[in-house]
């Protein structure tokens, strides 16, 4: 069993799979469903995505200034 470093946690990979959650998701699952239906809930929910989506490009985008793979 892994356990996260919590000291570094990026490089665990919390982010990536936050994201892999996130991203995409056109099924739904029951309870996503219902919120979805209200437009507050749906609004924060697509600006978290839109939020992970950003984090992700801006890492990517300094690891390349970095010449970090």
């Amino acid at each position: 069993m892994s356990y996260m470093d919590r000291d570094n946690i990026i490089e665990e990979g919390l982010f990536d799979k936050l994201k892999d959650y996130f991203k995409n998701r056109k099924k739904y699952d029951r309870l996503t469903k219902i919120l979805m239906k209200d437009p507050e809930f749906k609004k924060k929910y697509k600006d978290a995505e839109k939020s992970i989506d950003d984090y992700q490009k801006a890492l990517e985008d300094l690891k390349k200034q970095l010449g970090v793979d």
